[in-house]
């Protein structure tokens, strides 16, 4: 497709606010800042971004708005490369140092059979645990591929879409939770209608809203996707309780009752970035032991080598595949980006390896990013140099290594921790 090809399939119909959104929404800016930039509302911001969508003749399927920016940013990174932040280009497999799309290709890690298995089960539950950037959302968009196939509905909710005073309130964050997947399913708020405060609790006003009104008339199963889960899992006063109303729903499921009719066409994906949680226990707490645990892995050399092949990077020696293991330690992100760059111009291994830790370095967002997080969080900023500096495995308290596995820096065993790669040892050990 060249310039003029590009320009006849752009829509002219937008108007100009939804040109604005469309600009925020390319840099990477979330509904709340777009709205507060412009005035509007969240629900008004989606509404927009689903008619751009719907422009660019993309189907307007529950959920998909999570999806479909990274079907736009190829598009708009070769024909208008300034509009799309150098994050979301890398996001997408795209290196800025040329913006061309190289596709962003999934390494199979021994888990996907099974999860195409299960989410096909009456009232599956599918927990999916791993540090930022390893592929989680890959793994998600497989799976629902395989649930399209068999014309189930779909719904993707991020808890990240919700404001930091939701997320600190477990009655608010529950009630935000019930409109917004009645948004995604293209149903009318009525919450005012089904809330009752006399049935004794949070949980059991979630549950009837959802069973009667919600999921009162499926005639086929729904994959309710939630994302971002680990932002509840973090507050510490209701984290246990949320996990109960989790739990409750894949029990009810089992039941041999009315209710269970309606539980087992829910199919619940649970996506969160790590194992440890402030005051949670994952493994005593009432999701232990309930549904499929799906953890991914950083990928080992044979899986960096088979990846190195889908991106006809054959020229790459075992010695090679070995210094990119140690300066990127498998994790899936960064190596992603790295084979991106190898495909780049006046590129080589050994150029890539020398400026990674530097400012010149394909990745310098992703660690000014990173840098930023920690600067904003003093305490850990300190224990993570400790981490970086010193040549032997740290102790840390439970919390600090919530916060440094799910940020995707550290990597953990027992109750050690180790810098995630050379790279980051590298660049941190200088800045913090």
């Amino acid at each position: 497709m060249n310039q003029k090809e590009f320009d006849a399939i752009y829509p002219k119909e937008l108007n100009p606010i939804q040109h604005k959104v469309l600009d925020m929404w390319l840099q990477g800016k979330s509904e709340e800042a777009i709205a507060t930039s412009l005035y509007v509302t969240k629900p008004d911001v989606r509404h927009h971004i689903s008619e751009i969508c719907k422009l660019f003749g993309f189907k307007n399927k529950a959920g998909e708005r999570f999806r479909q920016r990274h079907k736009l940013i190829p598009l708009f990174a070769k024909y208008q490369p300034d509009l799309v932040s150098d994050q979301l280009k890398a996001t997408c497999g795209i290196s800025p140092d040329n913006p061309e799309q190289v596709e962003l290709y999934y390494v199979e890690r021994g888990c996907e059979d099974k999860c195409y298995d299960k989410i096909l089960e009456n009232g599956a539950l599918i927990r999916i645990k791993a540090p930022q950037k390893m592929g989680k959302s890959l793994l998600v968009d497989k799976i629902l591929a395989r649930a399209s196939q068999e014309g189930y509905k779909i719904a993707i909710l991020s808890f990240e879409e919700a404001d930091s005073e939701v997320l600190g309130d477990y009655r608010k964050l529950l009630q935000w939770l019930c409109v917004t997947l009645g948004e995604l399913l293209e149903l009318e708020n009525k919450l005012r209608e089904h809330w009752d405060d006399t049935l004794g609790g949070i949980n059991p006003n979630v549950t009837k809203y959802l069973e009667r009104y919600l999921f009162k008339d499926f005639s086929q199963p729904l994959v309710l996707v939630l994302e971002k889960v680990d932002l509840v899992f973090e507050q510490a006063s209701f984290n246990v309780d949320f996990c109960r109303l989790l739990r409750g729903w894949n029990d009810a499921a089992k039941r041999n009752d009315r209710r269970s009719a309606i539980w087992q066409k829910i199919r619940l994906i649970v996506v969160h970035a790590t194992e440890v949680y402030s005051s949670l226990d994952i493994n005593s707490s009432p999701l232990a032991g309930v549904g499929l645990t799906v953890p991914l892995p950083d990928f080992t050399p044979e899986k960096v080598q088979q990846l190195a092949g889908q991106y006809r990077h054959n020229w790459l020696s075992k010695d090679d595949i070995q210094q990119l293991m140690l300066m990127f330690g498998g994790y899936p992100y960064l190596v992603q980006t790295a084979f991106a760059y190898l495909q780049t111009p006046q590129s080589s291994l050994t150029k890539l390896l020398e400026i990674s830790p530097t400012e010149q370095s394909p990745f310098i967002n992703h660690l000014r990013e990173l840098l930023g997080k920690l600067k904003l969080c003093p305490e850990l900023a300190n224990v993570y140099r400790e981490v970086v500096t010193k040549n032997q495995p740290i102790s840390l308290e439970t919390h600090q290594i919530f916060k440094l596995e799910s940020m995707g820096l550290v990597r953990v065993e027992h109750n050690d921790c180790f810098p995630r790669c050379d790279l980051y040892r590298q660049y941190f050990s200088v800045r913090l």
